[in-house]
């Protein structure tokens, strides 16, 4: 089955994370993504990220400078539905604005990713995922543990979320175009998408907690099995509480764990606390995940990445899929997580090599 976007042709720029990402969803969905590239490459050539990012594209070298190579990147313009730029600082910019891309094609989506909005603040400053972090709290704070500074998550959470707003903005002003004939420019600050991101973290009631009161202040998130491994385990509300103890084998816990005067008695709080840590010891992260289970308890052992996509459901799912890449062999990635039923969308091959389809798409485009 084709694709959804199968009839359409979105031209990528600029090497920041956000915008591959995107090429990457559209392209997942059958969009023709072209990706024009400097005779050095993208920045992120030869990470293996790059072969996640840009697998299913075709990739187009173009030195923007010479007259002859930008000619051709008119023409594609012209022969082009959506052109997304994602660069990380406006002074790499290269490519042309919307009101050129538009006067080259009327009917042009012009979609853009940079770090903040122009009427921000930060505006012109590098849409690096830390500094985009830093301005929106997404990190965590260490001072509690005694540490000082903030701590960044490694993973691109502002990319990618840029490009999770990115995408169905863009199918909607094809949908808006292939009823009015008009395109138009879609804006999505990284900074702004993280709004989004962030959810019912942004609700602020001031006559409502902003979660409900746990029934047992010594009942934590983490505990330590038998094999050193970790469980992540929700109980802090009576229906879990009580399954959870039985499952422990301690029952009669309810009552003294749960007793208003342990939140100022620190010192028996400390006792119970030193309790609950060690029965977790008598059975492995594993053992304890499958018991959890049968009690109706939420409770999963703390897996590494590589052991959640060795899941058998990963696997069968397709959740995760192995491509033959030509610069890393092969390799695991995410697979399509978008299940549609008409047009579920392939992964149309892994990431091209420098400039792979240059004389390909030049053949291809009509004469001026």
């Amino acid at each position: 089955m084709a694709g959804a976007l199968c009839p359409y042709r979105i031209l990528e720029f600029g090497g920041h994370v956000a915008g591959a990402a995107l090429g990457m969803l559209l392209a997942d969905q059958g969009a023709e993504v072209v990706k024009i590239e400097p005779a050095e490459g993208d920045p992120l050539r030869g990470h293996p990220a790059f072969s996640v990012w840009n697998r299913g594209k075709k990739s187009v070298v173009l030195a923007l400078e010479q007259e002859r190579d930008a000619s051709v990147l008119n023409a594609i313009i012209r022969s082009s539905d959506v052109l997304i730029e994602s660069f990380l600082s406006s002074d790499d910019r290269v490519w042309p604005d919307y009101r050129a891309a538009r006067y080259l094609n009327r009917d042009i989506i012009y979609a853009s990713l940079p770090g903040f909005d122009t009427d921000h603040p930060g505006n012109g400053m590098a849409g690096l995922e830390t500094i985009i972090g830093a301005s929106t709290g997404i990190y965590a704070d260490r001072s509690p543990d005694g540490t000082t500074g903030p701590s960044f998550i490694s993973l691109p959470y502002a990319s990618i979320f840029g490009a999770m707003v990115a995408a169905p903005a863009i199918t909607a002003a094809l949908f808006h175009r292939a009823r009015t004939g008009e395109g138009q420019q879609i804006t999505v600050p990284l900074y702004n998408a993280m709004f989004t991101a962030m959810g019912a973290s942004l609700v602020s009631r001031p006559d409502v907690p902003s979660t409900p009161a746990a029934m047992s202040p010594v009942i934590g998130r983490f505990y330590q099995c038998r094999d050193d491994r970790w469980v992540n385990i929700n109980a802090g509300y009576e229906r879990a509480i009580r399954p959870m103890l039985q499952a422990l084998g301690h029952p009669e816990w309810f009552d003294p764990i749960t007793a208003p005067r342990l939140r100022d008695d620190a010192d028996e709080r400390r006792v119970w606390e030193e309790k609950f840590s060690a029965v977790w010891r008598h059975r492995t992260a594993l053992e304890w995940e499958r018991i959890m289970e049968q009690a109706g308890v939420p409770c999963t052992m703390c897996r590494t990445i590589e052991e959640w996509m060795d899941t058998a459901h990963a696997q069968e799912s397709g959740a995760v899929v192995q491509l033959n890449d030509p610069a890393f062999g092969p390799m695991r990635q995410v697979g399509i997580q978008v299940r549609l039923s008409e047009t579920a969308g392939e992964i149309s091959g892994p990431a091209p090599n420098l400039g792979q389809h240059t004389e390909a798409v030049m053949a291809d485009l009509p004469s001026s």
